[in-house]
């Protein structure tokens, strides 16, 4: 759960996004607030009270007072970031903040100086069961961001991720199983994979894709999520992965997918897709290799047959004598050349039903 926002997600530092003089950007350049922990996280009942801390360093070189807010988190991008509900905003069913009480509205901290932030959560009798998010910050300016980091200023945040008891739902399934392309050139192949989160509370899927050969036989095995990032409820993620090998590879593989979540790790869902290998540098080294025999051949039996008709004389024959002794010779020649072009379009023919069949 720890890595629902993914690492390229969370703000773990704030700084200035300044639109002002450059005597005002030079002073404020260094500005910069650490949190820590980065996500809290905890799993509680109905009616109770919790309360939490956090510790706020002040990284910069100048002395600051910062203010503190909370703001619910509605669902992630497509990078992974948190997105937070505007003032006011819809109601997405995962409300958090409202629930938090903070002791202050501004901390003053000198350069170096770390302080510790208290702040209670209190979960109505009537919450709803499943996960609940919210974010706790800490900027420059009493500003709500509305991306984890967005906005004039810098802000710092801590995710506070609640699981209330009750009726959980777990389930998610696979909405997408693909390839970037159909065709590559060498074994380098990118697969992405849509989970969509159907309950209300976090789920982690993990698990691996099993990719096997035209005969088949098992080639590679790549993981999917093992940093364990997180799907939001009603929202679905896609999760990056990537096959590469130094092996030659050519023709028709296909990639499985098996993914397990759940608080028992006992859910199960996979899905297929295939795609092709087609190493273009060899095929053209092959198909050039055919051309260039069928060619030598043909020339080398044009330069047989002729010292043949010259060892037997008949350079000043009669032109029906000697379109008869090139085609009694050329006979061999031209079945050469016939079986070697039909080995040709058969290798080619073959290719394109292997394309028809399974691509």
């Amino acid at each position: 759960m720890k890595d629902f926002f993914n690492k390229a997600g969370l703000v773990v530092f704030g700084f200035a996004l300044l639109l002002t003089s450059p005597s005002l950007v030079h002073a404020q350049a260094a500005l910069g607030l650490q949190l820590k922990p980065a996500v809290v996280e905890d799993q509680v009942n109905p009616g109770e009270t919790h309360t939490y801390s956090i510790s706020v360093t002040n990284v910069s070189k100048a002395p600051g007072t910062f203010y503190i807010s909370s703001q619910d988190i509605k669902g992630v991008d497509d990078q992974g970031r948190p997105v937070f509900v505007t003032p006011g905003g819809e109601v997405t069913g995962y409300e958090l903040s409202a629930w938090i009480t903070l002791p202050q509205e501004a901390l003053t901290l000198n350069p170096g100086e770390t302080k510790s932030l208290s702040f209670s959560v209190h979960i109505p009798a009537n919450a709803s069961p499943g996960s609940h998010f919210a974010s706790v910050f800490v900027s420059d300016k009493p500003i709500a961001p509305s991306t984890s980091g967005s906005g004039v200023g810098f802000n710092v945040g801590s995710i506070v991720s609640l699981r209330i008891s009750g009726d959980i739902h777990e389930e998610a399934q696979l909405r997408e199983f693909s390839t970037d392309k159909l065709i590559y050139a060498s074994p380098f192949v990118g697969f992405a994979t849509k989970v969509q989160n159907l309950g209300n509370v976090l789920v982690q899927p993990t698990g691996v894709i099993q990719i096997t050969n035209m005969f088949g036989k098992q080639v590679a095995s790549v993981p999917v999520n093992e940093s364990l990032a997180s799907v939001f409820p009603n929202a679905d993620r896609t999760y990056p992965a990537t096959w590469k090998s130094d092996s030659f590879a050519f023709g028709r593989y296909q990639a499985v997918v098996s993914l397990v979540y759940g608080s028992d790790g006992k859910r199960t869902i996979y899905s297929t897709t295939s795609f092709w290998v087609l190493p273009l540098v060899p095929i053209l080294g092959v198909l050039g290799t055919l051309f260039v025999l069928v060619t030598l051949v043909y020339v080398l039996m044009k330069m047989y047959i002729r010292n043949k008709l010259r060892e037997m004389g008949v350079q000043h024959v009669s032109r029906a004598d000697t379109d008869f002794y090139k085609k009694k010779y050329q006979k061999s020649g031209s079945r050469l050349v016939v079986v070697t072009m039909a080995v040709l379009l058969i290798c080619l023919v073959f290719l394109a039903l292997m394309f028809v069949l399974f691509a």
